[in-house]
């Protein structure tokens, strides 16, 4: 045990293998693409890459795949889009946070979509609970035909609902 800042701790020694499963490399990063009930559809086509978590739960969905399928309290994904795509307008009932990656991202926001950010590399947007939102890709990354944008989100089983 430890006692960092008057917390006990408990010290835990993680062998290089044990470590191993929990790296994930993006070339090797899969996505399952049925797994929102949107992404296939004109408009909202993406890859959707669950790096760490299990997933959210999506009515009628199937368990996506997981590069490091924790249950550490968030989820972490990266999202791949051409320009103009990206999910139709739907709810969480948590925060979720965007990080712009490569190329531009638009978060708009609003039950009639009336209000809207744009992220530049590395700026980040932070939705709360409760509050429709979608994400759309408004310019690809220099030389490629595709943006990337990261979410995370809290809790081990966050809950989505499409509008």
């Amino acid at each position: 045990m430890s006692n960092i800042a008057g917390y006990e701790m408990e010290i835990l020694d993680y062998t290089p293998e044990q470590m191993q499963k929990r790296v994930a490399r993006y070339g090797q990063l899969k996505y399952p693409p049925d797994r929102y009930p949107d992404s296939q559809l004109p408009g909202h086509e993406r890859k959707n890459f669950l790096v760490i978590g299990t997933g959210l739960i999506v009515d009628g969905g199937n368990e996506p795949m997981s590069a490091i399928p924790i249950k550490e309290g968030f989820q972490m994904s990266y999202i791949e889009a051409r320009v103009g795509n990206g999910p139709k307008l739907h709810n969480h009932n948590t925060n979720e946070s965007f990080v712009a990656l490569k190329g531009s991202w638009r978060v708009i926001w609003g039950l009639d979509e009336q209000h809207s950010v744009e992220l530049n590399p590395f700026d980040v947007c932070s939705v709360p609970p409760f509050v429709p939102r979608r994400f759309i890709c408004s310019k690809a990354e220099e030389g490629k035909d595709v943006g990337l944008l990261m979410s995370i989100q809290p809790g081990n089983e966050p809950r989505v609902e499409y509008m």
